[in-house]
């Protein structure tokens, strides 16, 4: 009798490690787009509590803003940032709105642009 599960084993190495390449690849992509998302709060946070005080510009605050952004992940992120006074829940505020293309890993391109709102509110006159 013949042993007919004899040279499978380069086939069956072929197919699995395509399959776990692809799910790494995967895993990197959807962590690589979390530390964007977390990267873009951060600064967009820090930048409505700049352009909130008193004796901040706005251009100081989206100079802040762009730097925290350009530093912990690229100039390209930097790009549309956008400051406005509103009202959250009768309170006044300054709001920072990030609008940053979704970052790219390997092959495929998920396409489309993360939009990070942050609120501060308004430093008041004593």
């Amino acid at each position: 009798m013949k042993n007919c599960d004899r040279g499978n084993a380069p086939a069956e190495f072929v197919l699995v490690s395509a399959l776990l390449v692809s799910m790494v690849l995967g895993l990197l992509q959807v962590l690589m787009m979390g530390y964007v998302r977390h990267a873009l709060s951060a600064a967009a946070a820090e930048g409505a509590r700049q352009a909130s005080l008193l004796d901040v510009t706005k251009s100081e605050a989206l100079r802040v803003t762009q730097d925290l952004v350009t530093e912990s992940l690229s100039a390209n992120y930097a790009t549309d940032i956008s400051f406005a006074r509103s009202s959250l829940l009768g309170t006044p505020t300054s709001e920072v709105v990030i609008v940053a293309p979704i970052p790219v890993l390997g092959v495929w391109s998920v396409g489309g642009s993360f939009r990070v709102v942050a609120h501060a509110p308004l430093e008041r006159v004593p």
